[in-house]
Formats: C-alpha cells, structure tokens, sequence
C-alpha cells in the first residue's frame, strides 16, 4: 500500500518536472529564435588600400648659434670717465674709440718724464766725451747711461698707461645695451660691455647622444627657428666635432657654419637642428587609421570570411614620422592591404564590416 503511494508520488514529480523543462526548452528556443531575427552587429567606416613611400627621416636636436667674434670689453686700469664713442647698441668700426679715461695726471708725469729724459740724454754726451778725454771714470759713464735708460723707460710706461686708459673696438661688431656717463668712475677690470662681431657667417653647436648614428665632417643639416615651425629651413654644414664623447652627459658636441646674410639670426639663440638620415621605404596610411591603448599602436585591416563578407582583423603596428595628415608604418602591415579610415575606431576583431570605397585607391 505504502509502494503504491509512493510510485505514484514519484510519476506526479517526473511529469511535473518534465512540463517545466519543456516551458523552458520552448522559452529558450523562441529566445534563440528572437535573437536571430536581429541582424549582426556591424559598422560602416571608409577604407584605404595602403601604399608604400620613400621618405628621409629627420631628427631634431637643439643647437645654440655663437658668433665667430666675441669679447667682454674691460679696463684695464680704473678711472674717472672723459669720454664716451659709443651708444648703446650701436654697430661700431675696428679701432673706433669706445671709452677714454682722464690722463690729466699721466701727461703731467710724462712732461716731467721727457724734461728729465732730455736731461740725462745731454749728460750722457758730456759724459762720453770725457771718458773719451779720460776725464771720467768708467764708473760715472755707466751710471749717466743707466738714468738715461731708465728716463727712456719712464717715458715709454707712461705712453702705455695713456695708451690703456683708451677703450678701443678690437674688431667691427654690435655693442650691448650697456650705458656710460662721462664724470662716471669705473674701477680697474669693470666689465664693459659684449662686443659681438659682424660677420655673414655664425656657428652652430648642438650635441648628439653617443647612441645616435654619427655625423661626418662636411655633412650638412638644416636649421629652423625654433618658434615658427612654418619659417625656412636654411642649410649649415659640419665643420668640427669635438674630440671626445662627454663623460656626464655621454653626448658628442658638433658645429656647424650657416651664412648669415640677412641677419635673421643672432649670437646665443637657440634653433632647431635636423639631422639628415638614410632614406627608407614604409607604408602610409591616414591619421584616422591608427588606434592606440596604454600597450599597443594598430590598425584594422578588412579581410573577407568564407561568405565573403568584411570583418575587421586587428593589426599591432610600429610608426615612424607623422606627414601632415598622414602616418608612416614602419612595421606591421604591407602594401597593398585594405585598412579601416574614417570610422575606425568603432571596430573590434571580427567585427562585420560594411566598407565604402571612394578612397580606397590609397594614400598619396
């Protein structure tokens, strides 16, 4: 009695959960069934099929152009200030008179010097006639000859005190913007001003990593002002490079000479430096191809499946110089392939893709 309730109670849980199952199944394949009435995800984007180019590399550094000619003007000795030949700023002539100081003083020592200078010359005379008449002795000629030296010599030092106590230009050039008044005391090694020198041509320094590829004497780069990316390039050749790598920064300084013969470029300014590289061939391909995450640069190339629709494969590439609105590819894809454009940046890998090829005959 108690088999049969229970065979019974048994049959009652098998249909029971054999109705809910079937609920389920029919629920899950009328959801399938849904589902695949939806079409699959996909994206519309423009198309490029790349293309290989040649390109010069260019490296850019940072060099300091230098004049040929510079010098701090000092005293050499102090004084009060009688005259002023320059003004500040000016372009001033080789040997033009800069500063002149007071040699009131001097000049009244050298009157003094010449009057005993003449004194001791006509006692030297005397003197040598009468050794010669053995009416002196030896002795008293030597001594008249040795003041007559040192009268000389008196003379002589005081002309070079004058002499120093003139500021002359050592060569043509620019004055700084440095100001002088006459009654002005400056004291002995007063730095003056700078003098720059006019020439047409300048150097250039800038300083090359040891891990950069090496530049050779008579090599040319080219330089551009470092604020307007926009002005033209003016070629410099190498003309020297320093005979050692720097020990602390483990760089090799070179110069370059650049003509200068419209004055665009002054002495400590700074400039951009490019490099001239081998030329190389890579793929280009638009700005709007490239994607990139926090570990990777890729672009996505469209590749048809056995039905022959698109779908988006994912492609790690390694870019070079970027060219206006254009990138060059230096690794990871070949000519000739089609990639993503406009749009790319809504693909992931496998993604179907609808593409439209109005600019699919590549990159120029």
């Amino acid at each position: 009695m108690h088999i049969r309730r229970w065979l019974v109670a048994i049959i009652i849980i098998v249909v029971t959960v054999a109705g809910l199952g079937a609920i389920k199944y029919n629920q899950v394949m009328a959801a399938i069934a849904y589902g695949e009435s939806f079409p699959e995800p996909s994206a519309s984007v423009k198309t490029v099929t790349t293309q290989i180019t040649s390109f010069t590399p260019q490296e850019k550094v940072t060099g300091q152009v230098t004049a040929k000619q510079v010098v701090t003007l000092q005293n050499e000795l102090g004084g009060v200030i009688k005259n002023v030949g320059f003004k500040p700023g000016e372009a001033v002539k080789k040997g033009q008179l800069l500063l002149a100081f007071d040699v009131s003083q001097e000049f009244a020592q050298l009157n003094a010097a010449k009057a005993n200078y003449l004194l001791t010359k006509n006692t030297l005379t005397r003197f040598d006639k009468l050794l010669k008449q053995r009416k002196v002795s030896q002795q008293d000629f030597d001594l008249a000859q040795a003041n007559y030296e040192v009268a000389k010599a008196n003379i002589a030092n005081l002309n070079s005190v004058i002499a120093k106590k003139k500021l002359l230009a050592p060569f043509a050039g620019k004055m700084g913007l440095d100001v002088y008044q006459v009654g002005q005391f400056l004291p002995q090694q007063t730095s003056i001003s700078t003098l720059i020198g006019s020439t047409e041509q300048l150097w250039v320094d800038f300083k090359l990593p040891q891990t950069s590829a090496r530049l050779s004497l008579e090599d040319t780069v080219m330089l551009q002002a470092i604020n307007d990316t926009n002005a033209v390039k003016v070629a410099a050749k190498i003309i020297a490079i320093d005979s050692q790598v720097n020990a602390k920064t483990r760089q090799l300084k070179y110069r370059a000479l650049v003509e200068n013969t419209n004055g665009q470029l002054h002495h400590n300014e700074m400039i951009n430096v490019y490099l001239p590289r081998p030329s190389v061939d890579a793929v280009i391909v638009p700005n709007l191809s490239i994607g990139r995450n926090g570990t990777e640069t890729f672009v996505y190339q469209l590749k048809k499946d056995p039905q022959g629709q698109y779908r988006a494969h994912k492609a790690n590439v390694i870019i070079g110089q970027r060219q206006g609105d254009n990138q060059l590819i230096l690794s990871g894809i070949d000519a000739q392939q089609l990639i993503a454009t406009e749009g790319a940046f809504k693909l992931r890998q496998g993604l179907l893709v609808y593409p439209q090829f109005d600019d699919a005959k590549g990159v120029n």
